[in-house]
């Protein structure tokens, strides 16, 4: 009763008024109910200091959270953002390739509308002009009767093979007496391939120590020559002559074995496939072949 009395007092202070409200009004309570009062008042001022506690975690946890949140947010987002721009910029190299090949492409197609749509040179037009006009003779093409003709070219770096050419029957036809021969000979020269197909027969030296010291265990046998397919029967000219036709010439494969037949070599088309694909591309079929097979 008095702690009510000292708060009805502070009232009436603030409020200005000589006698606050129910100032000259008692109420009587027991020793029980006023127990049961201060008890109830703690109880409920209890309850809202843990509820203000529960608030404040609630709103520090909800804050972490929320921060938490942005900032993985924000990982994503540049993450995301890093992406896009390695997209981008594939995209812009992608796009940049496909237009230089698209100007290389309409290039030449530019340069084959030229070349067989678009004007001749000059010489040439003026050629035409005059086969145009009246009375014109075209001048007969090739060589000119008269006019001095050039020699044949004649390849001196070719190996040379002397062949001498003797009469059959040197004799007089009319007499019979054997004709006597002239100092110097009347020479000429003419280009000529020759293709021979022939077994090579390899004969490897062997060798055995003449001292006691042990180093060499026994009998010693030359290496064998290098081989493009182990065991194989055809040596390595044959496959690099089947390489060059092949590839460098174009021929198809069943031409190839009908020339091959016509020199003496006969081989199955199994066994070319065979070949050509049991040591793979060609680039390392021509780095065995300039191993195996040095200065050629």
């Amino acid at each position: 009763m008095e702690a009510a009395a000292i708060e009805l007092d502070a009232i009436s202070t603030i409020s200005g008024t000589s006698t606050a409200p129910f100032a000259e009004v008692y109420v009587t309570l027991s020793k029980l109910e006023h127990i049961q009062l201060v008890m109830e008042a703690r109880s409920w001022k209890s309850l809202h200091q843990r509820a203000v506690s529960r608030l404040q975690q609630v709103q520090d946890s909800t804050q972490r959270f929320v921060s938490q949140l942005r900032e993985r947010t924000q990982r994503r987002e540049a993450a995301l953002y890093a992406a896009l721009a390695l997209t981008q910029q594939a995209a812009t190299q992608r796009e940049a390739a496909l237009r230089a090949e698209l100007d290389a492409a309409q290039a030449k197609v530019r340069d084959l509308q030229q070349r067989l749509f678009g004007r001749k040179s000059e010489h040439s037009k003026g050629a035409s002009e005059l086969q145009r006009r009246p009375g014109h003779q075209p001048a007969p093409r090739g060589q000119r009767p008269g006019a001095p003709g050039h020699r044949s070219k004649m390849l001196a770096h070719l190996p040379a093979r002397i062949e001498t050419v003797g009469l059959n029957s040197p004799q007089c036809p009319d007499g019979g007496e054997f004709l006597s021969e002239f100092p110097g000979t009347e020479d000429s020269e003419a280009l000529e391939i020759e293709v021979k197909t022939y077994r090579r027969l390899i004969r490897r030296r062997r060798c055995r120590p003449s001292c006691r010291c042990g180093c060499v265990p026994g009998i010693v046998t030359a290496p064998a020559p290098c081989r493009l397919i182990s065991r194989g029967k055809f040596g390595i000219s044959v496959w690099a002559a089947v390489m060059l036709d092949k590839y460098l010439y174009g021929r198809p494969s069943h031409h190839l074995l009908q020339d091959l037949g016509h020199h003496g070599l006969d081989m199955s088309p199994g066994t070319l496939v065979g070949g050509l694909i049991s040591d793979g591309t060609c680039q390392s079929w021509a780095t065995a072949i300039r191993g195996c097979w040095p200065g050629r």
